[in-house]
């Protein structure tokens, strides 16, 4: 039995890991960066051209300043190969790719970062690993607001001083629990 457990825990797939800034409230910038696991020389990562609506949305437009690195932090060729796809060169043992993304569209069809709040749907604003979509996820906020609180479904995994960290299954399991992150007050009755 230990050997069969040993077996499937090496099947795992590997984490994708995110991690926000909300460092940049002031100008609706999001600062990304995905950590994509050892794997294939190529990979390709899309930003979704859906949400919760049954059309086909544009949300690629408003990404900024792509760029990747290896595990060393030497730079990665990435390159937009079509609307809403990067293509990642050199990620054999593993790369970071970072990204802006302007966030000042409110509702809950959009996604926002001001002084007031940051309202988060992740279709609309993280890229996933075409071939890792199926993969578990870890989704760290960093530059919160000491005040701030952070609301959503996703399962806490970590809290420090200076990050919070919540995971999912996989992408699809992420990007079907929206954040809201603000001082919220609370009354009880």
């Amino acid at each position: 039995t230990l050997l069969l457990l040993c077996a499937v825990a090496s099947w795992a797939a590997p984490t994708i890991d995110y991690r926000i800034s909300l460092g940049n409230r002031a100008d609706h910038i999001v600062h990304v960066d995905v950590h994509v696991p050892p794997g294939a020389a190529e990979r390709d990562l899309q930003l979704p051209v859906w949400n919760a609506l049954y059309q086909v949305r544009d949300f690629a437009q408003f990404v900024r300043d792509v760029s990747a690195t290896d595990v060393s932090g030497s730079a990665l060729e990435i390159r937009k190969t079509d609307k809403c796809t990067w293509h990642l060169k050199g990620a054999t043992n593993g790369a970071d790719v970072h990204y802006s993304i302007v966030a000042d569209t409110p509702g809950p069809f959009g996604a926002e970062l001001s002084s007031e709040h940051a309202f988060f749907n992740f279709a609309e604003i993280l890229l996933y690993v075409v071939d890792a979509r199926a993969s578990p996820v870890t989704v760290n906020f960093r530059d919160v607001p000491a005040t701030w609180t952070i609301a959503t479904a996703l399962t806490p995994s970590g809290v420090s001083a200076s990050t919070t960290t919540f995971s999912a299954k996989n992408y699809d399991r992420l990007v079907d629990s929206p954040v809201e992150i603000a001082n919220f007050s609370q009354t009880f009755v």
